[in-house]
């Protein structure tokens, strides 16, 4: 039996036979309190020890990658030194002999070949000359809110004995060419040690690095004035430039603003966000493409990027040179590889270089355009294995970046990666105000294709004298025919591309008309609702219109002049009577005409001739159809131009065809050039959506299509002699 007697501190207290004697609770815990503070300040003192030992360690390793880098950047610095020595002695031989080509590429190679640097030398090399020479100002603020910075372009930032380098602003290309050189000799004549090997090649490598280095150095200044220019508060006007535009600009309330048909509403910060977007996008981002990315800023996700790397591209013929990525999209540049070597370079890392470098591409255009049709093919379907394809959507193109002054002869192949929730939306359906113009281009066609159809009735007495002296209006429906004919050849127009569409698995949106106050109607402009897949699809969607209604519309020319020859002169007062000066404004229609009916062209042009409405119906569906293939922007023929020159060319051949009618509406040549040259300026004169494959190139039957479309036009807008232009 126990006794427990707890009633004082102290007391013994009998468990079990045992005597046992209580502590007080002040007792129990203060030697407890004691340890834990000692056994804490201990951990401290450790763990500063630590800290202060880390700390110690870190700054040792600091000194040491200093004292690595210091001694890595004077051996190459004596490396720099010892090439632009070489050149220095070439440069002397130029002195004395005027005869000799500079030709300094060649003069570095033979430095090349007989130091026979190693790759990984090289790339140090480049990248130690990118820092010698860089032109790209480093810039900061100051503690005062100033504007600092090194802004001595092409000069050294480091000191030590190349200084002289920086006299060779270009020296990195240099030596890179030289490789070149030294790589094309080594793939030439693969012996000594390379003997049964093929030749590593280190100069597309080197030129791929250096270009990654540039584009850093551009982006780095480019953030470092986004952070200038949006230093300050956020909220004050005076302490954020760009903040203080946008509220400037857009007011401090929720505002709207349209974006390639699409209204944005939001407050002044999401404003100045989306503002700020479209500042900082890269130059990698290609322009046609820009507005729908900024109208839709879905962000793709980083792990999306690397499974396009790792599980798309990886193992495909397109080989990973370099990449990209921000917030909206990523971009892959790379080279194309014939199938057999797909295999070996897919064991490489992307920054690596194949065996046989660029002997491994392509260089035959011919291979190179069905490659790139077979490859793109290729990783389509990889990325619907992936799974991505519901995410991302892909885009092989031009090199955005290529300028024609690089060194390299054509832009390098680059694949784009963006949302597939960036689409081309129509903008005629973006609000009530585009909604509003359309119908109103609606109405405004209607009449004027039925003032085209009587003023072609104009001139007949029997029609003149019903309506003006006996006021009977009931006459008019003998101009119906134009009228219904004339919206008859537009829909063929419409019609076809839609047909082509189906085809191409190209989605159109709604067409809108256009009035035109000669012909009654300059056709429709009919946008693309989805990116076609290729220039093919481009070419075939934009030409079935126009061409299909130029045929139809001369063999309705040619119907009305045979019927109009062979009615009877009681039928011939009741036609439709034109000024002998229409079968003469095209040299088409006049060699008709001369074919047909000779003596018509014998008719002074003032005077009246009777004409089946037929002929007027396909003259004026020739001429709108011609207008049409005018390679021009968005038009059908600026579409086609774009399938068959590529982006960048069709650009020129925009441009020129826009001075064509500029100068006809200037010289007064051609009345109708005035009208539509300003109504393609206005709707029309942008380049063409992307392509999702815009390097394959059309086959020759679709050139040759294009050349008879050129021939049609000039033919159909060029003047018949001692005529004047439309």
């Amino acid at each position: 039996m126990s006794t427990n007697d707890d009633g004082v501190t102290g007391k013994k207290i009998l468990v079990g036979g045992s005597s046992l004697k209580k502590s007080s609770p002040e007792q129990d815990i203060k030697p407890t309190s004691n340890s834990a503070a000692q056994k804490a300040a201990k951990l401290r003192q450790q763990a500063k020890d630590l800290m202060k030992e880390a700390e110690t360690a870190e700054l040792a390793l600091q000194l040491t990658k200093e004292r690595s880098a210091k001694t890595l950047n004077a051996k190459l610095d004596e490396i720099c030194l010892e090439l632009k020595r070489s050149l220095t002695d070439y440069v002397v031989e130029l002195e004395v002999d005027d005869a000799i080509e500079p030709k300094y590429e060649e003069a570095l190679a033979e430095k090349l070949r007989e130091r026979r640097y190693s790759f990984k030398t090289m790339i140090q090399l480049v990248e130690r000359i990118h820092v010698l020479t860089s032109a790209t100002p480093k810039i900061r603020l100051n503690r005062d809110g100033g504007i600092e910075g090194d802004f001595n372009i092409g000069g050294i930032r480091a000191e030590s004995d190349a200084e002289s380098i920086k006299e060779l602003p270009n020296f990195a290309d240099i030596l890179i060419a030289a490789q070149d050189l030294v790589d094309d000799n080594a793939n030439r004549l693969n012996t000594g040690e390379t003997r049964g090997k093929e030749y590593k090649s280190v100069a597309p490598t080197l030129k791929a690095r250096l270009k990654d280095l540039r584009r850093a150095d551009t982006e780095e200044y480019e953030r470092n004035l986004s952070r200038i220019l949006n230093s300050g508060d956020a909220g004050s006007v005076e302490g954020n430039l760009v903040n203080g535009f946008a509220v400037e600009t857009l007011g401090e309330q929720n505002v709207t603003i349209q974006i390639d048909g699409k209204d944005f509403t939001g407050s002044k910060f999401n404003m100045t966000r989306l503002m700020e977007d479209i500042i900082q996008v890269p130059m990698w981002v290609p322009s046609s493409i820009l507005p729908f990315l900024v109208a839709n800023p879905t962000e793709i996700d980083e792990e999306d990027v690397k499974k396009i790397r790792s599980e798309v591209l990886k193992e495909s013929q397109f080989r990973i040179i370099s990449s990209d990525s921000m917030r909206f999209a990523a971009v892959f540049r790379g080279t194309f590889v014939e199938k057999k070597r797909a295999s070996s370079i897919a064991t490489l890392s992307s920054g690596e270089v194949s065996k046989g470098g660029e002997r491994s591409a392509v260089k035959d255009t011919e291979s190179k355009e069905s490659l790139s049709e077979v490859t793109f093919r290729d990783i389509q379907s990889r990325l619907v294995s992936s799974g991505l394809d519901s995410k991302i959507q892909l885009f092989l193109m031009e090199d955005p970046e290529w300028r024609p002054s690089d060194r390299e002869d054509e832009p390098d192949p680059t694949i784009l990666a963006v949302s597939t929730s960036v689409v081309p939306e129509q903008a005629a359906e973006g609000g009530a105000t585009k909604k509003f113009i359309a119908v109103l281009s609606i109405i405004s066609t209607i009449f004027a294709t039925f003032a085209y159809a009587v003023s072609g009735y104009a001139l007949n007495p029997k029609f003149f004298n019903a309506v003006v002296n006996n006021s009977d209006v009931s006459v008019v429906s003998s101009c119906l025919p134009v009228f219904i004919g004339v919206f008859a050849l537009s829909a063929l127009h419409e019609a076809a591309h839609y047909i082509a569409a189906e085809i191409s698995d190209v989605k159109l949106g709604l067409p809108v008309p256009l009035p035109s106050l000669q012909i009654g109607t300059f056709g429709c402009i009919t946008p693309l609702r989805s990116f076609p897949r290729s220039r093919t699809a481009l070419f075939d969607v934009a030409m079935s219109g126009p061409l299909v209604t130029a045929l139809a519309s001369i063999v309705i020319m040619v119907t009305g002049l045979s019927m109009t020859i062979q009615s009877s002169p009681e039928a011939l007062s009741n036609l439709a009577t034109v000024p002998a000066a229409l079968f003469k404004t095209s040299f088409l229609v006049g060699s008709i005409t001369s074919f047909l009916a000779p003596k018509v062209m014998a008719i002074p042009l003032s005077q009246p001739i009777p004409v089946h409405p037929a002929f007027l119906v396909g003259f004026a569906g020739l001429v709108i159809s011609v207008l049409n293939m005018l390679p021009i922007g968005r038009l059908d023929g600026g579409r086609a131009s774009t399938a068959l020159f590529g982006r960048r060319s069709a650009y020129f051949v925009s441009l020129a065809s826009l001075s064509f009618l500029a100068i006809a509406a200037l010289t007064q040549t051609s009345a109708i050039s005035i009208f539509f040259g300003l109504l393609v300026t206005v709707f029309q004169r942008n380049a063409e959506i992307p392509l999702q494959d815009e390097l394959t190139e059309i086959n020759n039957i679709r050139a040759i299509i294009f050349l008879f479309a050129a021939v049609l036009t000039v033919l159909t807008l060029t003047p018949f002699p001692g005529g004047i232009a439309i």
